[in-house]
C-alpha cells in the first residue's frame, strides 16, 4: 500500500464520493477530515484509518464490530457514526461533523472552567456516556480531546472506535493496553479486564483537569504516567484550585478510586452527584442554574 494513500490532501475526491475540505485533527488510528459527501450534499467527517493498524485483519473485524454497536447509540451528546469503507486497500470510518472546539482546545486556550462552565458540560457527557453504558458499550478512551463542543454549548462525545461490547468475546486480548495513558483507568493500564467503571475514572480525570487546568498524574514518559494511575493516590484537586467546591472535588477523587467497586457504579450516579454539587452551590448563593449555551465561548476569528 502506498504511503501517499495515508493522507488526504484539501480538494481531492476521496472513494470517488468524498471531496475533502480540510484537516480536522489526527489521533492515533487516524487522521480526521471534514469532507464534503457528494452523494448526499453533507458535511461529514471521515476518519482515514492508519494502514499499520488494518493491515491487521483482526483490527478490521474490530472496527466493523464496533461500528454496528456504536451505531446503537443515538443520543445528542454522542456523535453519529456512519460507516465503515474501503478504498482500495484503505479504510475509513464516515461520522457526524460536529463544528466547534474540542474540550483539550478549550481548556489549553481558557484554562481551568468555573463551576458555572464546567457543570453544563460535565452533565451532557454524563448524559452521553449514560446512554452508550446502557447500551452496553465502553467508551475506553475517554479524553478531552474526544469532547466536542459546538457553538450553541452542546457537546458530543466522538470516537466510540474502540470500544467493546459488555458481552462480547475475543475481541480484546488481556494484557493488551488500550487508551491514552494520561486518562487510563489502572486496570486499563495493567491491560485487565475492564467495565463501565474504567469509564468513570476517565472522567475523573477529564473532570480534575477542567476543574485545575491539568491532569492529576503527569511523567516524562506514558508509561510513567500509566504507573501512577496504578499506583499513586491521586492529588486533592482544591490543592491546585482552592475554589473548588467541596463536593465537586469529593466526586472527583471518588472517580479516581483505584479499586473500581469504590468509584461511582454508572454514569448516571456520577450525574446525580454533580446535581448535588449544584445544588450545594445555589445554596451557598453561589452561581445560578447553569444553561448548556452559557458553558462555551467560540474561539476568535482573529
Amino acid at each position: 500500500m502506498e504511503s501517499s494513500r495515508t493522507s488526504l490532501q484539501t480538494g481531492v475526491v476521496f472513494a470517488g464520493r468524498y471531496e475533502v475540505l480540510g484537516t480536522l485533527g489526527q489521533g492515533g488510528m487516524g487522521d480526521v477530515y471534514r469532507v464534503m459527501d457528494r452523494e448526499i450534499g453533507e458535511e461529514i467527517a471521515l476518519k482515514l484509518l492508519r494502514t499499520e493498524v488494518t493491515a491487521d485483519p483482526e483490527w478490521v473485524d474490530r472496527f466493523r464490530n464496533e461500528l454496528r454497536l456504536s451505531r446503537r447509540i443515538t443520543h445528542p451528546n454522542v456523535c453519529r457514526v456512519y460507516h465503515l469503507g474501503e478504498d482500495e486497500g484503505v479504510y475509513y470510518i464516515t461520522m457526524e461533523y460536529v463544528p466547534g472546539e474540542d474540550l483539550k482546545s478549550l481548556l489549553d486556550r481558557s484554562g481551568p472552567l468555573p463551576p458555572e462552565k464546567l457543570l453544563p458540560l460535565a452533565r451532557q457527557v454524563c448524559h452521553g456516556l449514560a446512554e452508550a453504558h446502557q447500551a452496553e458499550v465502553i467508551h475506553r478512551d475517554l479524553k478531552p480531546h474526544n469532547v466536542m463542543i459546538d457553538h450553541t454549548g452542546r457537546v458530543r462525545v466522538l470516537d466510540f472506535g474502540i470500544a467493546r461490547h459488555l458481552g462480547s468475546a475475543g475481541m480484546t486480548r488481556t494484557g493488551i493496553m488500550v487508551g491514552t495513558p494520561e486518562y487510563m483507568s489502572p486496570e486499563q493500564a495493567e491491560g485487565g479486564e475492564i467495565d463501565a467503571r474504567s469509564d468513570i475514572y476517565s472522567l475523573g480525570v477529564i473532570l480534575f483537569e477542567m476543574t485545575t487546568g491539568q491532569p492529576p498524574f503527569q511523567g516524562p514518559t506514558p508509561l510513567s504516567v500509566a504507573v501512577k494511575h496504578q499506583l499513586s493516590p491521586p492529588p486533592d484537586p482544591r490543592d491546585l484550585a482552592r475554589e473548588a467546591p467541596e463536593g465537586l472535588a469529593g466526586l472527583i477523587l471518588k472517580c479516581l478510586a483505584k479499586e473500581r467497586s469504590q468509584r461511582f457504579r454508572t454514569a448516571a450516579e456520577v450525574l446525580d452527584a454533580l446535581h448535588r454539587v449544584e445544588e450545594e452551590l445555589e445554596a451557598r448563593g453561589g452561581s445560578p442554574e447553569a444553561r448548556p449555551e452559557a458553558a462555551f465561548v467560540p474561539p476568535s476569528d482573529e
